[in-house]
């Protein structure tokens, strides 16, 4: 585990002396403490996990520290594995009061409550969720209450927390760093189809490719397909990969597949549409309501709306090498622009020092509000920190 040393505190960031009350004791809805405690970030204390595919956790650091925050990344998986959950605990608070940050930034719930709970009473909580929550309850509720702000990917939700009291909610996106996924060389396709991803806890994204790998050559990357041995007869699996391997498996492929967890909900899709097009590939994704406010069909992907409309439109697109490359090229562009996690974390820091804007009716145009948001663009020449991996 790396990070920064430096042990200079922000004055907003400073602790209540031992024994005294908190600075800041927080209302029940965070809106109004986000109101009470606006301002620069500085210092952040990141908590998430490590992932090899997505790199998330990793371009969100990188995107802070880019934005020129100074970031500790703390994997609290590994200290419980290492020293067990209380001694974990301790040693994350302990680590929170020696670097003081103004902020503290978990992505979904990889801090145990306990110390969220402490930590949101001398610093800001903001709370990173790309999950599609489909099954809400309460102990969800209890976690996001503690944040300043919760960023979702899945505005559907908004609905029953606001329901419940909570109205600390800001729709983001997913999104991607340049840091760990972009193109790889143009190399000789060697499939067809590709799948990036798990079969789906229903095993539903692997009966739709069965049926695809009866007609093309298709192949898949990630876990669990042995669950379903019936339906990969006619499917080459391969093992999960990492980054530089997604890469790889876009340059190699004429088109890379996408099948969410969840079709129905409004501008909730998988992150593999924002890895796939920062690749380079030829991304033909599930259709959900209002992608076509996201990305355009034959500009930057393609879309289908159901499995025979799939297989109609792989058909299609297989034998045009030019117009898929002209359509992959437009995704990338797209995404260079407007879809890096930098542009997300433009929108956070904003949040934290500006308020969050207030939407105006029940359908609010959401994407427009994100993209409006005055966002710098990347700095290529920003200096990198060694991370966990």
């Amino acid at each position: 585990m790396n990070g920064s040393h430096s042990e200079a505190p922000s004055p907003a960031a400073t602790s209540a002396a031992p024994g005294a009350e908190p600075t800041h004791l927080l209302p029940a809805l965070a809106p109004q403490r986000l109101a009470d405690r606006l301002g620069p970030v500085r210092r952040v204390m990141f908590f998430g996990k490590s992932m090899s595919r997505t790199r998330c956790t990793g371009g969100l650091v990188d995107a802070l520290e880019r934005h020129g925050v100074e970031v500790r990344w703390r994997n609290m998986v590994t200290l419980r594995r290492w020293f067990g959950q209380a001694l974990a605990n301790r040693l994350a608070s302990a680590e929170f009061r020696r670097f003081r940050p103004d902020t503290v930034f978990v992505f979904y719930r990889d801090l145990p409550l306990l110390l969220a709970s402490e930590f949101r009473q001398s610093a800001r909580l903001v709370i990173w969720c790309e999950e599609a929550l489909e099954n809400l309850d309460e102990t969800i509720l209890d976690y996001f209450a503690q944040a300043d702000l919760v960023c979702m990917s899945n505005p559907q939700r908004f609905a029953w927390l606001r329901e419940r009291g909570l109205d600390n909610m800001v729709f983001l996106m997913s999104g991607f760093s340049p840091r760990y996924h972009r193109a790889a060389p143009k190399q000789p396709f060697l499939r067809d189809v590709a799948f990036i991803g798990s079969p789906g806890r229903r095993g539903q994204r692997a009966e739709f490719l069965a049926n695809i790998g009866k007609r093309f050559h298709t192949e898949v990357f990630g876990l669990h397909w042995e669950r379903w041995p019936h339906l990969c007869q006619d499917l080459r699996v391969h093992a999960p990969i990492d980054n530089r391997r997604y890469a790889k498996v876009c340059a190699t492929s004429r088109i890379v597949i996408g099948l969410n967890e969840v079709n129905d909900d409004s501008y909730y899709f998988s992150n593999r549409t924002f890895l796939t097009l920062a690749c380079g590939g030829f991304h033909l994704t599930h259709y959900v309501p209002k992608l076509e406010n996201v990305f355009k069909h034959g500009e930057h992907l393609a879309w289908y709306r159901n499995e025979d409309e799939a297989l109609q439109q792989i058909e299609h697109w297989l034998p045009r090498d030019d117009e898929r490359a002209r359509i992959a090229a437009g995704g990338h562009a797209e995404v260079m622009q407007h879809h890096q996690y930098f542009h997300r974390v433009a929108r956070i820091l904003h949040c934290l020092k500006e308020g969050v804007p207030k939407a105006t009716g029940p359908d609010v145009e959401l994407v427009d509000a994100m993209l409006a948001v005055p966002e710098r663009r990347p700095n290529a020449a920003a200096p990198r920190r060694k991370h966990e991996s």
